[in-house]
């Protein structure tokens, strides 16, 4: 224990029994009413210590002064006598009344309202007749105007003890505290006055929402606690206290005192309490602990002053309890003794300390609760001193980069358990203290970049620089000790000034190899990445991270874009020796540009030296999804289709060397095996593409074999007549020859429009074409060799067979296709000897072909006709309209005369200028 307090007389004997206390902060003048309805205003003496006597208005009222409440910004002052809530003008020295409730009485009790979001508006709780009503301040008509408040349950007895608090209102009845949270209605109705005007402003209305809190059993007592955010409740010889906005039960302190208090009073560190027989107790805000029993003859009433004072009033006497006379002496030893909470709040609550003073008071408090194993407070504390970050690393030395230990105690003799909590709250308090420096570094660099830096500019940032290295190296030793899962997060911070040495040589040491990746990928160490990924996936004991090396190797290079082509080939060489669908996914990916965007002839020719297998589906890749124009890749992509079709069909003929027989011709794509397969890609190719030269592969197709092959590439020379020629006699495909027709035709163009006409001919007189070939040169191909490789009877067709007419084919070809032949000129190829049965169904489909396009063209005709009698009437229309334009006509749009220039007629008279008009179009186009 200790004199908090040093109580000191400002009236003693008093001719008048004191009632009630008020303090006017503003003025340093403490207010007292009497039994006798005096008012008494002491204010603090200019010449000597104490108070005097300042004002004495005997006539203030009439009977007793129960209450009085200091409206400061409003000069008034609240009094209640007589059952009656009245306003006095504070400012005036004989306290004259402004008004008085009339409506409202007997008063039993009143509480100032100030909701935060009303601009300061005065509002008052008025307590009477089991009831609690509201009223509002009228600055200009100097009274109280009554607001409607709408609550439930209705009360069995009069509210008394009423507080506020935002807007959240504490009152008693009988045994009980309640909690009434206020909420403003928007939806507001004028005046019930029928003699009011209607414009005169709405009614004003809040609805009130009850919530019980607890029970008691003495004199209720309700204590805002606005500093701490809580208010105390009076529950018999206990103090309960409960958060503004928290839960309805949510009471978690409580402070004791020897009796039930009859009245308490919240002098931040203290509660003061006013306990029978005129005993003053106090009590410490933060562990309830007795500071201080004073005694002073028939003191009963309390009432706060200015911050360390409280006003105590007797029976005819006044006291002040003032704590500034022992502050130094009470702070110092509050130290001693380690109350460092209850001598912080005393120290910040004064003005005899300075800011060096409060805070070494501070950092001795840090270290007490550093040494109490109170690491969070402990470092929230530091924080909030400014503490250098280096004092407080310094007692984890084995954090600290080389070159920042020191032989300050540390915390290595710590327990297990109490260091891992040391070195969480460090984490916390470090991560806090990063994100401070990382922000006041981007704000010097921005003024640095903007010209605004000054030189101390300068040094300061170089400081901030360092620090932060320090700060963020612990920080990466903490989290490996504490939390891994954040270390990979903290290295990948853009801002991070944890050096690459550093970073390196701790998770080295630790083992991380998994960050020791992270690390390097994010400072850009490519070359160090990659070959950690490739040294991790040949070991059997390796991390769970790297098992999966190879995909990580591949999304890796994906990601490197073109300025570093050099480093993907190197890299990708390892890949595609081990997966090749893995190697050609680096040069494919389509989930960032960064694939697309590599030079494709460069990887073209990588691949040609390094990988030949990948270059077929890379190059499909790039021309069927990328759709790739050049030349060069389509050329490529066919030199390697042909070269490898060469392969597997040499291997196919060998194996089955009667497939291509005169007998037995396989259709390309139904050989079994990898032949087929590529030969489909290969067909697939020649259909798509356009940016290949025919002649060339023509030239490496041998004439023996690949007739699909051929036939495309002949109609891409509209050589027709030799590619259906294939169709038909050769590979004996009439389906596939119509296939083919469907491709090709084009009714715009002279050449491809009769190649339905050419497959007519083709089947009605199959020998006419047979012998018609492009030159070929077998030493020029890489299938000349076929020749000596697979038998005559095997590989060659006849020269000589002849091969024989299929008129009813043909005949069936017309007549499906009969809007696509010259119907004449296919009937003119017939054989004189066809007997005309066979030609009915083809006659039949043609003239019912034209008889459909007669009614077409007959349809349009008839359309177009309309639509021309309909523009010519509206033409005829236009011209027979007479427009007058004199001197007087005005535009419309710009209310100018149109005088000679160009206007516009709109369909109900109006004229405008051709410009103004396209003006109002495009703007209203654009609106």
């Amino acid at each position: 224990m200790y004199d908090a307090y040093t109580p000191n007389e400002v009236a003693l004997r008093l001719p008048v029994e004191v009632t009630c206390l008020a303090f006017q902060e503003s003025k340093q003048t403490v207010l007292a009413g009497g039994k006798a309805g005096h008012l008494y205003a002491y204010s603090t003496s200019s010449n000597r210590r104490g108070f005097e006597l300042s004002h004495l208005c005997t006539n203030f009222h009439k009977k007793a002064v129960n209450t009085l409440k200091v409206c400061q910004r409003e000069d008034l002052l609240l009094c209640t006598s007589d059952g009656q809530l009245m306003a006095h003008k504070l400012s005036d020295p004989l306290y004259k009344v402004e008004t008085l409730i009339h409506k409202v009485k007997p008063v039993q009790t009143f509480a100032r309202f100030s909701p935060t979001d009303t601009s300061g508006d005065l509002y008052v709780i008025v307590s009477s007749r089991k009831k609690l009503f509201l009223f509002k301040w009228a600055e200009k008509e100097k009274e109280f105007i009554e607001v409607q408040l709408d609550y439930n349950p209705v009360f069995i007895d009069t509210p008394n003890s009423i507080k506020c608090v935002g807007e959240t209102v504490y009152f008693s009845v009988r045994n009980e505290y309640f909690s009434m949270t206020m909420q403003k209605d928007k939806n507001t109705s004028r005046s019930p006055d029928k003699d009011q005007r209607a414009t005169s402003p709405p009614i004003e209305s809040w609805n009130g929402f009850i919530t019980r809190l607890l029970s008691f059993n003495c004199q209720p007592g309700i204590i805002p606690m606005i500093d701490r955010n809580r208010v105390a409740f009076v529950r018999n010889e206990t103090v309960v206290t409960k958060e503004v906005w928290g839960k309805p039960n949510g009471f978690n302190e409580e402070f004791k005192f020897s009796e039930v208090p009859t009245q308490i009073v919240y002098d931040p560190p203290y509660l003061v309490g006013m306990l029978s027989k005129g005993r003053v107790e106090v009590r410490s805000i933060f562990d309830g602990q007795l500071v201080q029993t004073m005694s002073l003859p028939k003191a009963m009433t309390l009432c706060s002053g200015s911050r360390g004072q409280v006003f105590v009033a007797a029976f005819s006497d006044i006291w002040i309890l003032d704590t500034s006379q022992n502050l130094r002496k009470n702070v110092s030893h509050l130290i001693q003794e380690r109350q460092f909470e209850l001598a912080i709040q005393l120290a910040d609550n004064s003005d005899l300390f300075n800011e060096d003073q409060k805070t070494k008071i501070k950092r001795e408090a840090a270290v007490n609760l550093f040494n109490q194993r109170k690491f969070d407070e402990s470092f929230a504390m530091f924080k909030e001193i400014k503490t250098e970050v280096l004092s407080i690393l310094r007692m984890f030395p084995e954090l600290l980069p080389d070159g920042f230990q020191s032989s300050t105690v540390a915390v290595n003799d710590m327990p297990a358990n109490e260091r891992m909590r040391a070195l969480l709250a460090l984490g916390n308090y470090l991560s806090e203290i990063r994100t401070e420096h990382a922000k006041h570094i981007d704000l010097y660099n921005r003024l640095r970049t903007s010209g605004a830096a000054k030189k101390t500019d300068t040094e300061t940032l170089e400081k901030l620089v360092l620090t932060l290295r320090v700060v963020d190296t612990t920080l990466l030793k903490c989290h490996i000790k504490t939390k891994p899962a954040l270390v990979d997060s903290l290295i990948r911070l853009q801002n991070s000034a944890c050096t690459f040495e550093d970073a390196k040589k701790i998770l080295e040491a630790e083992g991380r190899l998994s960050s020791l990746f992270v690390l390097y990928e994010s400072r850009k160490k490519h070359e160090m990445a990659l070959d950690l990924l490739i040294e991790q996936s040949s070991r059997s004991d390796r991390d769970r991270f790297f098992d999966d090396a190879e995909e990580k190797i591949v999304e890796y290079l994906q990601s490197l874009g073109n300025s570093n082509l050099p480093l993907i080939l190197k890299y990708a060489k390892w890949v595609l020796a081990k997966n090749l669908d893995l190697g050609v996914q680096i040069f494919t990916s389509d989930e960032t540009e960064m694939a697309r965007n590599l030079n494709r002839k460069s990887v073209v020719e990588f691949l040609k030296t390094e990988c030949p297998e990948a270059m077929i589906p890379y190059l499909e890749h790039v021309i069927f999804k990328w759709e790739e124009p050049a030349s060069y890749f389509h050329e490529t992509l066919l030199e390697y289709y042909v070269t490898r079709v060469n392969t597997l069909f040499k291997d196919y003929v060998h194996a089955f060397p009667d497939a291509y027989s005169d007998e037995n011709i396989t259709r390309a794509g139904d050989e079994d095996g990898e032949l087929g397969a590529f030969r489909k890609r290969l067909l697939r190719f020649l259909e798509v593409s356009h940016s290949y030269s025919p002649q060339t592969v023509l030239l490496q197709l041998a004439p023996h074999a690949f007739f699909e092959e051929r036939a495309l590439i002949l109609g891409r020379l509209k050589q027709h007549d030799q590619a259906l020629a294939l169709y038909v006699n050769t590979l004996k495909n009439v389906p596939a020859a119509e296939e083919y027709c469907r491709l090709y035709y084009n009714s715009h163009d002279e050449t491809n429009s009769q190649v339905y006409l050419l497959l007519f001919r083709a089947l009605v007189h199959p020998n006419q074409h047979h012998h018609h070939s492009i030159p070929f040169n077998a030493d020029s191909t890489p299938f000349g060799s076929f020749r000596d490789d697979v038998s005559e009877a095997s590989t060659i067709v006849n020269s000589t067979s002849s091969y024989q007419p299929d008129v009813n084919t043909a005949i069936k070809i017309l007549a499906k296709h009969a809007d696509k032949i010259d119907t004449v000129a296919a009937l003119n190829m017939l054989p004189a000897t066809t007997p005309l049965r066979v030609v009915f169904s083809a006659i039949n489909a043609v003239i019912q072909t034209t008889g459909r396009q007669a009614s077409t063209r007959k349809m349009e005709k008839s359309m177009s006709q309309y639509a021309m009698s309909k523009k010519l009437e509206s033409k005829q229309k236009a011209q027979s309209t007479k427009i007058i334009v004199n001197f007087s006509s005005e535009c419309v749009v710009c209310e100018k005369k149109i005088a000679v220039s160009a206007f516009v007629r709109y369909p109900d008279g109006r004229l405008a200028h051709l410009y103004c008009h396209n003006d109002s179009q495009g703007a209203a186009l654009r609106n």
